[in-house]
């Protein structure tokens, strides 16, 4: 088998039959298998995703949200492929993705993980890539208004003024679309479990990065993403998700010995965001957007 296409539906059912539907009309010249991975929906999921007859096709129910970085581990378990695909389950597939991210990487061994092009549903470019958070990023996170004052490096950090055709190094990917091989995941250690959603992709790309392995934007695979569906289905939780996964990638990265010092800012600042609603402004800034 040459690729797992792993996704995790949560009370997106609807979107994550678009999304299989167009893995299996897209897909081409490979080996490849779907595995849904479904975190206790409620939605009428099982009824319509469990019994698709498409081959090489799985669906694993779990009674409980186990979140999005633990699901994939649980997809992972299921697969037989030599590299894995993580698609988000509000993507849908315009041409050969899985075949397009393959080829590249079976042709530059140097590549751990790569990337395709997302559009938004008009067409519109959607940036997927990201600088990998700096001290500096975590204080315009933290004051917003230094988004106004300093828009150059709030544009850097969301690489907004890449070129966009051209297959680049980058330092992260979106995890809504992010192939690696099953054997480096499994080297670095998988996606952490610690953050319930959001950064396990920035953390995921670091790793690989640290190894020497170089992580590829690719602008020939292109989907078009809904983005945050699942999220939006409770804010609250996907807000606090966002700012603890920062914390963790801070305490991790920058600041371990201050983690007791620090964790009360990031739950400060969620908290602010709750009550005034920033989240849903910065909504197509997020980690997986």
């Amino acid at each position: 088998m040459d690729v797992s296409i792993i996704i995790v539906n949560y009370n997106t059912a609807a979107l994550t039959r678009s999304c299989v539907d167009s893995i299996f009309q897209e897909t081409r010249d490979i080996r490849f298998e779907v595995i849904v991975v479904d975190n206790g929906s409620t939605d009428g999921s099982y009824a319509l995703l469990s019994g698709l007859g498409y081959e090489n096709y799985q669906y694993i129910f779990n009674q409980d949200n186990l979140g999005f970085s633990r699901a994939n581990n649980q997809g992972v378990e299921a697969a037989a492929g030599r590299y894995l695909f993580f698609l988000n389950s509000d993507t849908v597939l315009l041409n050969n993705v899985a075949g397009l991210l393959l080829e590249y990487m079976a042709h530059h061994p140097e590549a751990g993980i790569a990337g395709p092009q997302f559009f938004n549903p008009d067409m519109s470019l959607q940036v997927s890539c990201r600088r990998f958070p700096t001290i500096g990023f975590g204080l315009i996170k933290f004051f917003p208004f230094l988004k106004i004052l300093l828009p150059p490096w709030y544009r850097a950090y969301y690489m907004a003024d890449q070129d966009y055709r051209s297959v680049q190094p980058v330092d992260t990917v979106s995890a809504g679309a992010l192939m690696i091989s099953k054997e480096l995941f499994e080297e670095i250690g998988r996606f952490d479990e610690i953050s319930f959603m959001y950064g396990e992709d920035a953390d995921l790309c670091r790793r690989a990065r640290d190894r020497g392995k170089k992580v590829v934007f690719s602008p020939d695979a292109h989907l078009i993403h809904y983005g945050g569906q699942s999220s939006r289905l409770n804010s609250r939780k996907a807000i606090w998700s966002y700012y603890m996964a920062f914390y963790h990638l801070y305490k991790k990265y920058y600041f371990k010995q201050f983690a007791v010092l620090i964790k009360p800012l990031f739950m400060a600042r969620a908290l602010v965001a709750m009550g005034i609603g920033l989240f849903k402004k910065d909504k197509r800034l997020t980690w997986n957007n």
